[in-house]
């Protein structure tokens, strides 16, 4: 007949081998919850002076494709200087002049170290994550390398005989860093369209081609993301913004509508093809940024990350949702 009372030694041999695989089994459960999330990689191009309504109505296939398969806006920096330093700090920073100090492009004033760049956060947080700032413009430079610690990659593309000429060297070396590094968050800036803007005006000759030949170099950016993406199963989100729009007769640095006009169109996971979101404004792209990275969001920023449901359209030109202390504007 079988003995169905199990011995005090079978018994303890059993109970240790049941601690020692539930101990397998929690520590297994606990190695998966501590698996880093995939996140989401970042390319922000900058196109200084550029205006939306432009964009739209000139022969630029690709910023179109971008504005196809995401959504856009466009909003007012009224209060805020309509200039180069402070607004590609605040697209960099997500905070207001207000905050970041910064009101013209000497940078006298700044004040990176409250308010730090998306590269420092990035790099103090999840400093094994590659960040990269590529631009025509020198002054990127002064903000991507303001921080401690400052982007991995801080590079001011070398003119080479025209700014046509020197945006194509950028966009050419952006694509390669993507290509070949697949950093988490770079941000590129190409300066032809506000070079035409100070020559000619947005209702100028050299306005509307510099608008096309930038598209050429935008295009070339967008393809070195898709093709990353398709080869690797990355998720990458576009964003395109622009730092202040311009005058008809050319210039900026004042507070005209056309002057204060910026947009941001985002294309990526969750974004709504062909959708307008009139609210987004270049204050959100460094908290978009951060999101995208599973980097909590600073209480201090004024910005949000970009919203994944547009709002229903109202026909208006989307504004701050609260007017900008305008501060002491710069010249």
């Amino acid at each position: 007949m079988t003995n169905n009372i199990t011995s005090p030694k079978v018994l303890s041999l059993l109970l240790a081998a049941g601690t020692l695989a539930a101990g397998v089994a929690t520590a297994t459960a606990g190695t998966a919850a501590a698996a880093p999330a995939a996140v989401t990689k970042t390319v922000v191009i900058g196109l200084d002076g550029t205006m939306l309504d432009y964009v739209k109505s000139a022969n630029t296939p690709n910023l179109h494709r971008l504005i196809a398969e995401g959504t856009s806006g466009q909003s007012s920096i009224l209060g805020h200087p309509t200039i180069s330093g402070p607004s590609w700090s605040t697209i960099l920073t997500g905070v207001w002049h207000t905050k970041h100090g910064v009101v013209d492009n000497s940078f006298n004033g700044s004040r990176y170290d409250q308010y730090p760049t998306a590269f420092t956060r990035i790099e103090q947080v999840k400093p094994e994550l590659r960040t990269a700032s590529i631009s025509t413009w020198g002054g990127i430079a002064t903000i991507a390398g303001s921080g401690n610690p400052k982007a991995d990659v801080v590079v001011t593309t070398p003119g080479v005989g025209s700014e046509a000429a020197t945006d194509a060297a950028t966009a050419n070396a952006v694509a390669a860093e993507i290509t070949s590094n697949g950093p988490d968050f770079v941000f590129t800036q190409l300066d032809q369209v506000d070079g035409a803007g100070h020559s000619s005006g947005t209702a100028g000759p050299e306005y509307v081609p510099a608008l096309e030949r930038v598209d050429v170099e935008v295009g070339k950016i967008v393809a070195a993301v898709d093709a990353r993406s398709k080869a690797t199963g990355e998720k990458w989100t576009v964003l395109v913004t622009s730092d202040h729009g311009h005058k008809p007769t050319g210039g900026h640095g004042g507070q005209s509508a056309e002057e204060a006009s910026t947009f941001v169109i985002a294309r990526g996971a969750g974004y709504q093809a062909g959708a307008t979101d009139d609210d987004y404004t270049i204050a959100d792209i460094t908290p978009t940024v951060l999101d995208n990275l599973g980097i909590a969001e600073p209480a201090d920023l004024d910005g949000a990350p970009l919203a994944k449901t547009a709002p229903p359209a109202t026909g208006s030109l989307g504004l701050l949702s609260s007017w900008i202390p305008t501060g002491s504007l710069g010249s």
